[in-house]
Order: C-alpha cells, then sequence, then structure tokens
C-alpha cells in the first residue's frame, strides 16, 4: 500500500489525482514505430507565427530537410521526418488548434536519400563556441518545448539577460504519460549534454533538475547530473506543480504574477525532453522529427513508443496492435490535459508527449452535461486560484472584460475542474476559448 501511496498526487481541496496507471509505463522501454507510409506535417507546431512552405506538390524531399520556415523571431522551422515525395500542401485538422491548418502530406519512398543533418559542435567545447552559434543551431534544428506548451526554445534560451535560474522540469505528473521517466532512464547521457548546452546559453547561477521521484531512482543520471554541478530537488508528487508557474513557486518560493512567465522572475523552466532534443541538435546535427511518447489503451496498457513527427494516430495504434476502427475516440496528451481528436487519421505533433486510445465501452464523461448546480467545487480544486465557473458564464456571454478581471489567462489547463464536476460539465473548453478571447 505504501507504494502506491507515492502514485497519489494530492492537489487543493483535499482532492487526489490517482497517478497509478502509468506505473507500467516507466518500466516499459521505447518501441521504435516504423515510418507511416504518408506524413502529415503541420506548418505551425509552436506558439508564435507560422511559418511558410519551402516546398510545393510533385517536389522531392530527403529526411531533415527543412520544409517551412520563417522570418519571425517566435517561430521555428519544421522538417521532412521522412525522405520521399509531397504529394500536397492542404488544410488538415490541427490537433491543438481544433480548426483546419496548413499541412505538408509527405509520401515515403523506399529508396530515398540519407537524411540531412545540421552543422554539429563538439560537446567537450562549449566554452569556446560562440553563444550565437550555438542558438541558431537550436532555432535551425526547430525545437519548440517538448513538455507540451511548444513555445520556440531558442526564444527562452536566448534570455541571458533577464535569467538567473535554469529549472529542468523532469516531473511528468501527467497520469498517463511516462515517456519522461523512460528517456531518464535510456537517454542520462544526452539529458546531461542537453543541459549544459543550455547553461552556456543562459549562464545562469543555478541549474535544477525538478523531479517527483525518490533519490537513488535514476542512478547513472543522478550521477552525472551531480558531476556537471546540477541541483536535484526530489518534490511533492502533486500533479498541478508540473505546470511552470506553480513549480517556480514550489521550488523558490517566487510568485510569478497574473500575465508574466518565470522568465520575469529570472527562472527559464525547460522540459527534460527539450533538452535531450537541444543535445541531439547540437552534437548530432539531429533536427527535431522524432520523439517519444506514451501510448495507453485498455486493452495494450501504457507503451513508450518512438514516433516520427506527422505520423498518423492510425498508424500507431495498428502498430500497437489495437484496430483504428473501434478505437475511434482519441485523446492528444493527457488525460486531463488533452484533447480529443474527430478521428484517427490527426497526426502527431512535435509536442506530443501521450495517446489516449478510448474503446466503445468508454464513452466521453462529457457526453451529456448536465446545468451546473453552482456547488463551487472547480474554484476550490482550481490550482492557481481561479474561479473557473465564473469564468465559464463570462466567456458564454463574450464579457472580454469580465474574464479579464477574473484572471482567465492565470489558467493552466490542468483540467481538474471539468474532471471534478459533478454535473459533467467541460469547462476546460470556456477557459480555452476564454484565454484565447483575453489575449486577443
Amino acid at each position: 500500500m505504501a507504494r502506491r501511496d507515492r502514485y497519489h498526487f494530492k492537489e487543493a481541496g483535499g482532492f487526489v489525482v490517482d497517478a497509478t496507471i502509468k506505473r507500467g509505463g516507466e518500466d516499459a522501454a521505447f518501441e521504435i514505430v516504423p515510418d507511416p507510409e504518408v506524413c502529415v506535417i503541420f506548418l505551425k507546431q509552436h506558439v508564435g507565427a507560422p511559418v511558410q512552405p519551402l516546398v510545393g506538390a510533385g517536389d522531392t524531399v530527403v529526411e531533415g530537410q527543412k520544409i517551412g520556415d520563417s522570418d519571425e523571431a517566435m517561430s521555428v522551422p519544421v522538417h521532412a521526418p521522412v525522405g520521399g515525395k509531397v504529394l500536397r500542401i492542404v488544410d488538415a485538422y490541427h490537433p491543438v488548434a481544433g480548426v483546419p491548418a496548413p499541412a505538408v502530406f509527405i509520401e515515403r519512398s523506399e529508396d530515398a536519400a540519407l537524411p540531412v543533418r545540421l552543422p554539429a559542435f563538439e560537446p567537450g567545447a562549449l566554452d569556446d563556441t560562440d553563444r550565437s552559434e550555438l542558438l541558431a543551431g537550436v532555432r535551425e534544428a526547430g525545437i519548440v518545448g517538448l513538455g507540451g506548451a511548444a513555445f520556440p526554445a531558442h526564444v527562452k534560451l536566448g534570455m541571458r539577460d533577464k535569467v538567473t535560474r535554469l529549472v529542468i522540469n523532469a516531473k511528468e505528473s501527467d497520469p498517463n504519460v511516462a515517456c519522461d521517466v523512460r528517456l531518464k532512464r535510456e537517454k542520462p547521457a544526452d539529458i546531461v549534454a542537453g543541459i549544459q548546452a543550455m547553461a552556456r546559453l543562459l549562464g545562469p547561477n543555478e541549474i535544477v533538475f525538478a523531479t517527483r521521484a525518490e533519490p537513488g531512482a535514476f542512478p547513472e543520471l543522478e550521477a552525472r547530473l551531480a558531476r556537471a554541478g546540477v541541483t536535484v530537488a526530489h518534490i511533492r508528487p502533486s500533479y498541478s506543480v508540473g505546470s511552470d508557474k506553480l513549480l517556480v513557486k514550489e521550488l523558490f518560493g517566487l510568485e510569478v504574477p497574473c500575465g508574466s512567465y518565470p522568465p520575469d522572475v529570472g527562472v527559464v523552466v525547460h522540459n527534460v525532453f527539450t533538452a535531450y532534443a537541444v543535445a541531439r541538435a547540437l552534437f548530432a546535427g539531429e533536427p527535431l522529427v522524432s520523439r517519444g511518447l506514451t501510448l495507453i489503451s485498455r486493452q495494450t496498457g501504457p507503451l513508450n513508443l518512438w514516433v516520427k513527427v506527422g505520423t498518423p494516430l492510425r498508424h500507431v495504434l495498428m502498430h500497437a496492435g489495437l484496430d483504428p476502427t473501434v478505437y475511434d475516440r482519441l485523446a492528444i496528451a493527457s488525460m486531463l490535459m488533452g484533447q480529443s481528436v474527430p478521428n484517427p487519421d490527426v497526426p502527431t505533433l512535435k509536442a506530443t508527449a501521450g495517446i489516449c486510445a478510448f474503446g466503445p465501452d468508454e464513452p466521453s464523461p462529457y457526453a451529456k452535461q448536465l446545468p451546473c448546480i453552482r456547488c463551487g467545487y472547480c474554484n476550490l480544486v482550481c490550482p492557481v486560484g481561479i474561479y473557473p465557473v465564473l469564468i465559464m458564464e463570462a466567456e458564454k456571454r463574450g464579457d472580454v472584460r469580465r474574464m479579464k478581471k477574473l484572471h482567465a489567462e492565470d489558467c493552466i489547463d490542468c483540467g481538474l475542474c471539468s474532471y471534478v464536476c459533478p454535473s459533467a460539465i467541460k469547462l476546460t473548453g470556456h477557459l480555452r476559448r476564454a484565454i484565447r478571447a483575453v489575449r486577443q
């Protein structure tokens, strides 16, 4: 019983998130999913400005070739995950935006040329390497935050003048996602190399590796972190503390003001998978065209899979032995934070860390929403102390002024308000729309 209790994440209001569902996933080694016949690569997979296509229908491309880019600072390029032929560039359903967006469809070729690689640097010569070259290398590799936010990594890593602390978020709070844990076990050298590259770019006074694991859980990684001068913080098992703002408060007691971000209080937070991607980009010349994720279904349990960006969910399901026509209710990323997609032809993105596949005997808990009974439970469990039900009502009325006054932009999209609602109201949908309205 003691072991099970360690996977109960305590939240505000006395609510508990049961994370025991991924215990098997932590012990499941990565499997490589074969390349699909057709990859679907969206031209925008990051926070910021969209990119423009650099290829056209009928063009032949090579794996790793840049196929979209922009001159905007808040943007990163996208690359071909497979070698082959560009079939078309058309709008397709975007699993995060929830609306059609431009995507490049690439048909894989069996006789494609060798993958394109970017200029690589020597890990042992970081101090002698110009920071601007390293930063350009991160951008050219198309790296975004791989914890889910998809913020351009080079922008955060360019904040040297305002940052004194670097935090690596390896907490992995999502109940159904275990790929970060597996990465810590399988790729410790790359993780630490990426952290050292990030440190060279930012020049922080302190580097903290935040994990919910107990001391000794990852001996090789912990030894490498110690040699690199990185402090390991073993923090309490709380689901919501996986959020960057709450993690900063947990570690340093620093409150990130409303409308602000961790760099505004001198802290840059990067996911552990982002550190790995930085290492592969700078020291192996690999653009971000693949990543690890966790697929979970009742039939398979948790599986950690290494998947090319742009792989249709249908292909991933079939690799796992699941029938896509049966598992047609799919959610991208976390069970609590993820968004449902309309069909299994929707592809993975750079920031896709998880896939949840639900069978016909697992209907959506929000299929039959009832009127709000004003119980206030959503307000009680909210980790950031906002009022989801009031924001929902303001969003329904289109009252942007009220949404601003209620600090809708402080929502961390954790999904707890929807999860605890006795009326099965999906408040997160209203909150996401409120955030967009306030920011616009």
